[in-house]
């Protein structure tokens, strides 16, 4: 906090025979846009005044002229003159200087060079959290500030970027509009980001003005924290460390748990552990084996690791411990740095134990060189050696000693002073400093003074001047009016002449106010969760207000993501930082000074001391269950009344914990405000529950939902809970069927967590809501809430469409008719039907962008799935000039988040790999450089240098035939393998070059070598994927071959169902039938491609997608270029739905463009017929689905399942084999993953494999779904075995497990996979229940 602090600075000016004394004093900085002030002093003048000529000038470095103003003054005896220049607005870098001339007989001539500031502007960034987990959004504002801390009038836009820790650019805001000073906004991280610290910076002008940073991690927030401390400071002899362990939540209760406690010695070898049990507070002592130091003190480290009862969560402190050799320290006071000759020298020894406290009693020898000084003392009750010492005229330097019984030594130099004079004068603050207020000085001087001069500075100019006339007295009592203008900082210089010595003191004062005088107040310190809080604001009206809300558990992380009282001090510093001159006073305090030739400055006594002086401070009811659990909220922006005064009331979130509220305010005329520190306050309840649930169970088990009550009402009382059958999702175990709700009671005594528990079934799949009640005094307290627990099948659920595209020209009947291929082995009560209309083909990929695949998207091939969609959606929605722009909101939001992620994989040479460091990739960089380029008409954060280096790195790697191969792992066959002279990824990397208009031109050579190459290739191709890709690259190029590539491929496709579908048969049949297709539409073969349209249509998932990422990317783009052909603005037809003996109906015209559902159709049906009548066009979609028990797969690779002992009932190590079972010798698999999931209550950590093979090593992990699953990518899988253990550990209890699953399987090719089950310890529900829950099977 900025506090008064006075100190006394001795300066003197000799005067050599002169009766007279002329003074000039100016700042040493100029600025822009900026007022400077001369202040002369005549003091003894023989003249009744002075004239003089000033002079303000400046010139760049080339010589040209920026300034040149000149004004005339004259300076009456024995008065001040404050002369203000205005400096212009455009002024620049250049030489700067004042020249004062005397004029009209007065012989005067002084020149000053002054230093030009460029700083006008400074910033400050508030995030609203310190840390934030994949998926958060991160709120930020950025404050714009001149040198008064108000607005800059001249910036209305700031330059805004945001880069993760690769220094990649993920958001950018190219002319982000300030208002009042202030820009705000947010980004939505991806569920998959970069992890690490990641940067916001501002660039005015294209400098960088400021910068923050934030980091991105997995973390779970704590609801308490632990603090380690010393008992008593550690010394050598004691050979032991005591230590005090301190467990409360963020709400000020204690915790009860269990410490572990581990010391480390020297090169951090572990020297010993100890467990103590601990409610709130414990100690422990840690003894060392023999432990010697090599110095006076040597750090120790302690980790402790605290579990908390009951839910066993866990926070790890590390703490380092300093060892002291002795009890205490000593130090050097002095009256002043150094000692004047021949005058008496006050000093003291100041002995203090190492927590501050004086140190007593402490005896020893004190011996002082040069002046033989000698001495057995002992401290007194202040830790005090008083010294008082008797320097001669001839003493150059006083060494002082002391040497303590106990083998203590201090030793500390002090020099004399250089001077001329014994003379000084001295200036007190005797008030409070306080706005608009009078402040009293007290001047004092050790001659009698007719007059002083004192000079007010702040902000870089001198804002007041006084000539003061004492009557030859000793002492003045000075008073100056504490103006807004001295807010925050000020310094006050006054100077008298003492004999033929001008000799000078000043004084810092520091404001605890700024001018906008912003106050925050809130009308309770302790609230109930979910509640009503009202925040009370005063300040300037109309003022501009920010106010943010955290959880105060974020601050173990990191402090600096808000604004503090001290952040706006450091800003003003910054603004006017000077560097302290020992010799010359003035420019210390930012200042010149002038006088007449015969006045010397003397500047020896300037290294006299400062003393510091601290001064200028003020002499029956409904219950809400609790859902909302928000680490940061009341992220606001508000406006002060007229009145100058503004409420707002919040509610506050449902998390039990403490709250830190900070805000600020800025007006264009008073600037910034802000509160001195934040407001603290707690939300906590006088009993509560806390939840300790799994993240999902499987239908079918028995699982203990557990809960922690608390009683904080200082008496135990019978607690009555409740959990309740919500939607009859809950079977209670041992209780009937149609139970709505199970209620226990507790004993709950005060200040101690009682568990309890229940053990229930879930009924059906999906999110079940866990909702739950708990009642004290008859319901006078209760405290309920409500969270949400997954539901996973028994068995793997089997997705399936069905569809038919129609297009009608003119009006048309046409019945279609669905036969439902349900497997015979599915699990009975698991057949799901829906019928679906969408008159619109792309309308189910809107509305599924952010989900469109539900396979792991973990490499930079598959992560492009999240990104190239909402690029085609865009495209569509452009070209048939939708109107709904919350749909364009939404694709191009998704088109942001998918860039974020891709941005991981970018390499250092700018390419982009399939990894995050794994290399670089031929196919993957042309792969993202053309799509980023299409992205970039919608949205502005893609650097367009970016991608130009890509593709000139792309470009670079031709051969000098024309072809492309790929430089980094094969994982995608077809495309990477350099099979069949390598057409496929050759195709690819010129369709890439051939799609951006820049390096089209950039790179014609290397383009017309590839096509050169493809057309030679062309009587040699027999492969439809080849010839597809090939195709659409001749046709973007306009080569004189494309006809004949054309053709050729159409040769090779197969015609089905009576003509209506065309498709190409190949692995990757929908990846080629979509390059097809995209040629078909650039041939403007519009009709000829709605056969394609339909087969490709059919293949598609529920979600609008394809089954992998590049079936998707080329996919929707066929569909898409043929969609923008065929527009739904024509649709009027009717479609009648028959299914056993029932019929629905729905009329679809033009103005309909929503999907039509219809979800009540019976599970044993096995046959629909649609019929459709009129003009248009539409997709009938039949969505199906079923559960099959994981035993009926087909296997193409070798899984091996082995459990591993660990003598534990609650860790799992389970040994993972797999490989690749090859048709042909020697053949791999493409991309390959190993997704394990784990039994219901079994959670990972976060380094979960352990003991892999390395011969074909592991690319990738993800752990997914709350820690239940984790997945091992590999490059490809051979014959060659690759396993790995993964390690689980139980931490909630279920009975009746259903078996888990490991599967296998290759990536671009799905059919080619394993699956085998596993089971683990087989709990029944007799084992895991309480006495109260046990059905009476337990009992017997």
């Amino acid at each position: 906090m900025w506090q008064f602090i006075r100190s006394r600075i001795l300066t003197v000016i000799i005067f050599i025979g002169a009766a007279h004394g002329l003074l000039v004093v100016g700042p040493k900085f100029i600025r822009a846009n900026q007022e400077y002030t001369l202040v002369i002093s005549n003091f003894n003048s023989q003249l009744s005044k002075v004239d003089l000529l000033l002079k303000l000038e400046g010139e760049t470095d080339n010589g040209l002229s920026v300034l040149n103003v000149t004004k005339m003054v004259d300076v009456r005896r024995n008065m001040n003159r404050m002369i203000n220049f205005n400096m212009p607005e455009e002024l620049t870098a250049g030489n700067y200087k004042i020249t004062i001339d005397g004029q009209r007989g007065f012989s005067f001539h002084k020149e000053a060079e002054l230093v030009y500031l460029s700083k006008s502007i400074s910033g400050l960034i508030q995030v609203d959290k310190p840390v934030f987990k994949p998926g958060d959004t991160v709120n930020f504002r950025v404050i714009l500030l001149d040198t008064e801390l108000k607005p800059p009038a001249r910036v209305k836009s700031v330059y805004v970027t945001i880069r993760d820790p690769q220094r990649n650019v993920i958001r950018k805001w190219s002319t982000a509009k300030l208002y009042a000073g202030v820009f705000e906004s947010d980004l939505q991280i991806v569920p998959t980001p970069m992890l690490g610290v990641w940067n916001i910076s501002v660039e005015v002008e294209g400098e960088e003005l400021v910068s923050k940073t934030f980091e991105v991690k997995e973390y779970v927030l704590s609801t308490f924290d632990v603090q380690v401390m010393p008992s008593v400071i550690p010394l050598e002899e004691h050979q032991a460390v005591n230590l005090t362990i301190e467990a409360n939540y963020h709400f000020g209760k204690p915790v009860q748990g269990v410490a572990k406690v581990e010391l480390y010695l020297d090169d951090d070898k572990l020297n010993q552990k100890k467990e103590l049990t601990v409610y709130g507070k414990g100690q422990v002592e840690l003894r060392f084996d023999n432990f010697a130091m090599d110095a006076d003190q040597q750090d120790v480290r302690v980790k402790v690791s605290f579990i908390e009862q009951y839910t066993n969560r866990t926070v790890v402190k590390q703490s380092q411990i300093t060892v002291y050799r002795y009890a205490y320290r000593v130090e050097l006071i002095k009256e002043s740095p150094q000692f004047r000759p021949g005058l008496p020298f006050k000093c003291a020894l100041q002995f203090t134990h190492h927590d501050g406290t004086p140190a007593k009693g402490i005896t020893g020898k004190v011996e002082v060189s040069d002046v033989g000084f000698e001495t057995t003392t002992t401290s007194d009750n202040d830790g005090l050696i008083k010294l008082e010492l008797q320097p001669s005229e001839g003493t150059e330097q006083l060494g002082i000693n002391f040497n303590a019984v106990d083998g203590f030594f201090f030793y500390e130099d002090v020099n004399k002073v250089e001077t001329v004079t014994d003379a000084y004068i001295k200036l007190e603050l005797k008030s409070p400093i306080k706005r608009n207020k009078l402040m009293r000085f007290m001047v004092t001087c050790t001659e009698r003074m007719t007059f002083f001069v004192y000079y007010v500075m702040s902000k870089g100019n001198i804002i007041d001047a006084g000539f003061m006339r004492p009557n030859k007295q000793t002492k003045y009592l000075l008073q100056l009016n504490a103006t807004e203008k001295m807010i925050p900082k000020a310094k006050i210089l006054i100077a008298t002449v003492a004999g033929r010595t001008v000799v000078y003191d000043y004084a810092d004062l520091d404001f605890q106010e700024l001018r906008n005088n912003f106050d925050l107040s809130i009308d309770e310190q302790e609230i109930k969760p979910g509640r009503q809080i009202e925040l009370s604001m005063s300040g300037r009206p109309g003022a501009y207000v920010g106010l943010a809300a955290y959880d105060k558990a974020l601050l173990l992380f990191n402090k600096n993501h808000d604004l503090f009282w001290e952040d706006i001090g450091q800003v003003f510093d910054g603004f006017h930082a000077i560097n302290e001159n020992e010799f010359d006073i003035f420019h210390s305090l930012g200042l010149f000074a002038r006088t007449l030739d015969d006045i010397l400055f003397d500047s020896a006594n300037e290294k006299t001391g400062r003393n510091a002086l601290q001064s200028g401070k003020p002499i029956g009811k409904l219950v809400s269950y609790r859902t909302n659990f928000q680490e940061s909220w009341l992220w606001k922006n508000v406006s002060i009344g007229r009145s100058g005064s503004r409420k707002l009331i919040e509610v506050v979130p449902d998390t039990t914990t403490s709250w830190y509220l900070t805000g600020f305010s800025i007006d264009p005329v008073y600037g910034l405000g802000i509160i001195k520190k934040p407001i603290q306050f707690t939300t906590v309840q006088p009993f509560y529950i806390v939840e300790n649930l799994p993240y999902s169970i499987k239908r079918g088990e028995a699982v203990v939902l557990q809960f922690t009550l608390f009683n904080n009402l200082g008496a135990e009382y019978i607690a009555d809970v409740t959990l309740y059958n919500v939607a009859n999702q809950t079977e209670f175990v041992g209780r009937p069927d149609t139970d709505l709700s199970y209620t226990k009671s507790v004993s709950v005594p005060p200040k101690v967590g009682v568990p309890i528990s229940f053990l229930i079934k879930a009924r059906k799949l999906g999110e079940m809501a866990v909702r739950v009640k708990a009642s004290i005094m008859l319901g006078h307290e209760t405290d309920a809430l409500e969270k949400v627990i997954r539901v996973m099948p028994e068995s793997l659920a089997q997705p399936k469409m069905d569809t038919s595209f129609f297009c009608f020209d003119d009006y048309k009947n046409q019945t279609f008719p669905f036969n439902l291929d349900i497997n015979k082995k599915a699990d009975n009560g698991s057949k799901k039907i829906e019928f679906r209309l969408n008159p619109n083909l792309l309308t189910m990929v809107i509305k599924n962008l952010d989900n469109l695949l539900a396979v792991p998207t973990g490499c930079g091939e598959q992560n492009m799935v999240k990104f190239v969609p909402n690029i085609l959606v865009l495209d569509y929605l452009y070209a048939t000039g939708s109107k709904e722009q919350h749909l364009i909101d939404k694709a191009t939001n998704l088109l942001r988040q998918g860039y974020q992620n891709q941005m991981r994989y970018r390499q250092t040479d700018g390419s982009f790999g399939v990894w995050e460091k794994s290399g670089s990739s031929v196919f993957l960089t042309a792969f993202v450089a053309t799509s980023m380029q299409t992205a970039s008409k919608y949205m502005n954060d893609i650097d367009a240098a970016m991608v130009e280096k890509a593709l000139d790195w792309l470009a670079s790697k031709q051969h000098s035939s024309g072809r492309f191969d790929e430089t980094g792992k094969v994982w995608h066959k077809d495309m990477q393998g350099g099979l069949r002279n390598g057409v496929a990824l050759t195709s690819y990397v010129l369709t890439a070059l051939l799609e951006n208009d820049i390096a089209k031109v950039k790179h014609a050579v290397v383009i017309q070598n590839g096509m050169n190459y493809l057309s030679n290739q062309l009587a040699f191709i027999n492969n439809p994927y080849d010839l597809s890709i090939a195709t659409y690259a001749m046709m973007l190029n306009g080569h004189t071959m494309k006809k004949e590539a054309l053709d050729k491929l159409i040769d090779m496709s197969i015609s089905d169902n009576n003509k209506k579908e065309r498709y190409w048969g190949t692995t990757n049949q929908i990846e080629t039938t979509a390059y097809a297709l995209l040629s078909f539409v650039m041939a403007e073969k519009y009709l000829d491609g709605i056969p394609v349209m339909n087969w490709l249509v059919n293949q598609r998932y529920v979600t609008g997608s394809f089954p992998r990422t590049q079936d998707t990317f080329v996919g929707l783009k066929a569909l898409t270029k043929l969609a923008e052909k065929i527009s739904p603005s024509r649709n009027d037809y009717t479609v009648q739905l028959k299914y056993k003996k029932n019929t629905k109906y729905f009329n679809i015209n033009s103005e309909q463009i929503d999907v039509q559902n219809f979800l009540e159709i019976p599970e044993d049906t096995k046959k629909l017929e649609i019929n459709v009548g009129g003009i248009g066009f539409g997709l009938l979609e039949v969505i199906y689905q079923f559960d099959l028990n994981l035993v009926n797969f087909e296997h193409r690779f070798k899984l091996d399942l082995e459990k591993q002992n660990t003598g534990s009932d609650y860790e799992l190590r389970l040994r993972v084999c797999a490989n690749y079972i090859p048709e042909l010798t020697d053949s791999q698999s493409n991309m390959a993953l190993i997704e394990v999931t784990l039994p219901s209550g079994y959670v990972v950590d976060r380094n979960p494999i352990s003991e892999q093979t390395t011969v074909n090593p592991i690319q990738n992990m993800e752990i997914r779904y709350g820690g239940t699953s984790v997945v091992l990518y590999y490059y490809k899988m051979g014959t060659e075995r690759n396993c790995f253990t993964v390690t689980a550990y139980r931490r909630f209890k279920v009975a009746l497990k259903r078996p888990a699953y490991v599967v296998v399987y290759d990536y671009y090719n799905t059919n080619l996979n394993a699956i085998k089950v596993y089971e683990v310890d087989k709990q029944n529900v007799c084992e895991i229940c309480e006495e109260e829950d046990c059905p009476a099977e337990c009992k017997k």
